[in-house]
C-alpha cells in the first residue's frame, strides 16, 4: 500500500488501488480494517502527503484490523 501510494506507479487511482489491494490481503486472511471512512479517508491521504512513515502505517494497520 505505501509503495502504491507514495511511488505513483499509475496515471489515476494510486491511493484507490493501495487502499484496495490492503483491503483484499486482510480480508484474504480473515481480517477486516474497522474505521470511518474519513479516518480511512485521511490515513491514506497522510501517506500521501509522506506524513506517515512505514511504521506508523503498520502501527495504524494494526489499530485498526479486527478478525
Amino acid at each position: 500500500m505505501e509503495s502504491l501510494i507514495k511511488n505513483h506507479p499509475f496515471i489515476d487511482g494510486n491511493k484507490r488501488l493501495g487502499y484496495t489491494l490492503c483491503r483484499l490481503i486482510l480480508l484474504n486472511n480473515d481480517l477486516d480494517l474497522i474505521a470511518l471512512e474519513n479516518e480511512k479517508y485521511l490515513f491514506i491521504i497522510q501517506i500521501a502527503e509522506n506524513k506517515l512513515d512505514y511504521k506508523q502505517i503498520v502501527d495504524w494497520i494494526k489499530n485498526h484490523v479486527v478478525e
